[in-house]
């Protein structure tokens, strides 16, 4: 009765294009009316997102300019939305033409970019990329956000690197400040993954002093944490405590205490919170 995991999900934001880059202008093939970056949206939707990777290609060599916007899309529709198995040599051909627009535009770089960039480099677990991108960005002097934050301590925690992920969320307190539910998600469920339950619990302590606690998939992810630990008592008490909160249970938080049920022996328990989850009265259904 595992479930899936309630780990964080990316909360890269879908860029959105506001004014016209003045570099926008220009043509791509046969399409003479409207600038680069329209052009290549247009045969990202008519043709994919490779033929548009082999358009920017060819625009680099000419020296045509097109716009971040654009760029970052292409980039987060090649990784996917993580349900889909990645092709790594699609997505470093990728990442070297994002790469190659950062060197050729660098005033058009922004945080979103760099953002895309990293969430690639957590997808395909590769450190050394993620690292020298975090280094790109404080040369281009493009500030991280608390996005970059909750990137970065899912990728230090899924390689279970805890000192890493304790030292990215010391540094960048002030992205920490302004960060929400997702990105708080990301660090309780690193430090759990890391198998450092306590300071799960202190970061979660932390946003409950802040009322900033009431969240799904934090209270998840802390029974989670609880039922790894073997300590049932304290996973029922915040499963129970989820209602009070009026914070929503979901199917993964019930596989989440019934796991925990398991691993510490107590199948009556898990057969009763089983039925509650199967009464008429309850929303949700086994998965």
């Amino acid at each position: 009765a595992g479930g899936r995991s309630p780990t964080c999900t990316s909360n890269v934001a879908t860029p959105s294009r506001g004014r016209r880059s003045k570099d926008a202008a220009g043509d791509v093939g046969t399409d003479r009316a409207r600038g680069p970056a329209s052009a290549l949206e247009d045969l990202m939707r008519r043709k994919g997102v490779d033929e548009a990777w082999r358009t920017l290609e060819e625009m680099q060599r000419q020296g045509v300019t097109t716009d971040k916007y654009t760029v970052s899309r292409m980039l987060m529709k090649t990784v996917g939305d993580g349900r889909t198995k990645l092709n790594p040599p699609h997505v470093y051909r990728a990442i070297a033409l994002v790469e190659r627009f950062i060197e050729t535009q660098p005033k058009d770089v922004d945080e979103v970019l760099f953002n895309a960039l990293l969430d690639t480099c957590c997808r395909l677990k590769d450190l050394s990329r993620l690292e020298a991108t975090v280094n790109r960005m404080h040369e281009f002097k493009v500030a991280p956000s608390p996005v970059t934050l909750g990137i970065l301590v899912k990728t230090y925690g899924q390689a279970g690197d805890i000192q890493k992920v304790l030292q990215v969320w010391s540094d960048m307190e002030k992205q920490r400040d302004q960060a929400n539910a997702v990105t708080y998600g990301c660090m309780i469920d690193a430090c759990v993954k890391c198998g450092h339950l306590e300071n799960a619990v202190e970061i979660f302590q932390g946003m409950r002093k802040a009322g900033k606690h009431r969240n799904t998939i934090l209270y998840t992810t802390l029974i989670k944490g609880h039922g790894l630990d073997k300590d049932l008592s304290s996973a029922l008490a915040l499963f129970r405590e989820m209602p009070l909160e009026g914070v929503p249970y979901n199917t993964i938080t019930f596989n989440s205490i019934l796991d925990a049920c398991v691993k510490c022996g107590d199948l009556a328990t898990a057969e009763s919170l089983l039925r509650e989850m199967t009464a008429p009265e309850s929303a949700l259904d086994p998965d």
